[in-house]
């Protein structure tokens, strides 16, 4: 089937595209457009015209790909229109009503770039990663797994293991002639250079995770030394109710920031006392799990004779200004009320999160199936380095290839239908 769908976003604009790909693309677009001819890869003026009524639709442009020089591989075509919700719903009817096409799924177009060989797997999830990047750092990093690069070093960990199969069976299938020593040999030193370069890739996994998820930072203190107030600071705008009154603040208030580029999850929790209160004390509980969760903890305090300095915490003093502008050692001195010290924190956040990823490599693991792959690839690896070569050598094939179809997974060279509904499941409809 021929499949269509609005790829820009919903709602009024200038401009929408409506995007065909199909062995049916380029004829749904002379029917539309009532011209026999297009020139591949250029935008031609065009007027639009439902098929069943004749009546016109929109003025606009239309460009055709042909296949394989296209985002899917087939053909494709797209209609540039204006961004009215009329017009955009009189073409895709219009669509509908030509024979043999219909609305595609959710990253449809995406699966089919796939079976295509236009992009592997790790392609397509970094292009999700890149429409949803909010940070710099996101963008980039999303742009060059985009552009091969993890695929390049899962390929290169495949072709070596492929090759090491390849000796190994070849000792196997050709027992009586002499393999050269030194090949065999070679195989255990070339395993371990395996397990070190993937066992390298896996400590990176805690970078991974902070740019697909964030990095937390968890406020807490004591009631009243003024949490949500520095929220509300920090985020430019009113996130968390402010009181005077003790315990107002029940659970936990999450705000999402690009601070250096890197993005960052400030939560403002439940203020931390002794209390009877069975709602406040649920509100604690939580305050306590978010410190165990929190990449960083920044404690805050408003009186300098109760500031406790902690090791692994960045202590905050707030309220300076009520105390002569008091400046305490081994804390950063803040004024939420008149904004004083708001930058240093800020920077100070910002040293933290950069810290992360002074061994930042534009491979670093961003999905979980990714770790979980290489984790089972080493698995596999340090199964067959336990196995004796001279006695056992299909063994060792055995767990070489198991290390193969795991990294084959990630990128789609094996069998991974089982996981495509998963990948595609998030994409928006038109991509």
């Amino acid at each position: 089937m021929t499949i269509f769908a609005l790829s820009t976003a919903s709602g009024v604009a200038g401009l929408a595209v409506v995007r065909v790909s199909g062995h049916l693309a380029l004829t749904a677009l002379k029917t539309i457009s009532r011209k026999s001819h297009f020139d591949p890869n250029v935008l031609t003026k065009s007027e639009f015209y439902d098929p069943e009524s004749g009546n016109l639709i929109d003025k606009g442009l239309a460009v055709f790909f042909s296949k394989p020089k296209s985002f899917t591989g087939e053909d494709v075509v797209e209609f540039h229109v204006h961004g009215g919700h009329s017009t955009v719903q009189l073409l895709l009817k219009s669509l509908s009503n030509i024979d043999q096409l219909r609305l595609a799924q959710p990253g449809e177009f995406s699966k089919r770039a796939f079976v295509n060989n236009k992009m592997d797997l790790t392609a397509i999830e970094a292009m999700g990663d890149l429409i949803n990047a909010q940070t710099e750092i996101q963008h980039n990093q999303a742009l060059s797994q985009m552009n091969g690069s993890l695929n390049k070093l899962y390929l290169s960990w495949r072709k070596s293991l492929i090759e090491l199969v390849a000796y190994l069976e070849a000792d196997i299938d050709f027992a009586d002639e002499d393999i050269p020593e030194n090949v065999l040999n070679n195989i255990n030193s070339k395993i371990e250079k395996l397990l070190g370069e993937m066992n390298e890739h896996l400590k990176q996994r805690n970078q991974g995770e902070i740019l697909r998820d964030g990095y937390k930072v968890a406020i807490i203190g004591s009631p009243n030394v003024g949490k949500s107030s520095l929220i509300n600071s920090l985020a430019n705008r009113d996130v968390a109710i402010v009181s005077d009154k003790e315990g107002t603040t029940r659970d936990a208030i999450e705000v999402r920031l690009n601070i250096a580029g890197f993005p960052v999850i400030l939560t403002d929790t439940a203020g931390l006392r002794d209390t009877e209160d069975e709602i406040e004390k649920k509100g604690i509980e939580i305050t306590q799990s978010k410190i165990k969760e929190a990449n960083l903890v920044l404690e805050l305090f408003d009186d300098p004779n109760n500031v406790e300095l902690h090791e692994n915490r960045l202590t905050v003093l707030n309220k300076c200004d009520l105390h002569n502008n008091y400046k305490q050692e081994g804390c950063i001195n803040i004024s939420v009320s008149n904004g004083s010290g708001i930058d240093d924190l800020i920077n100070k956040i910002a040293e933290h999160v950069s810290n992360k990823f002074i061994s930042y490599t534009d491979t670093i693991p961003t999905k979980t199936r990714y770790i979980l792959g290489i984790q089972n690839s080493v698995q596999s690896l340090l199964s067959a380095k336990s196995i004796d070569l001279k006695v056992n050598s299909e063994l060792m094939v055995e767990e070489l290839r198991l290390a193969i179809q795991e990294i084959g997974k990630i990128t789609g060279h094996v069998d991974v239908e089982e996981y495509l509904e998963v990948i595609f499941k998030d994409f928006c409809i038109g991509k």
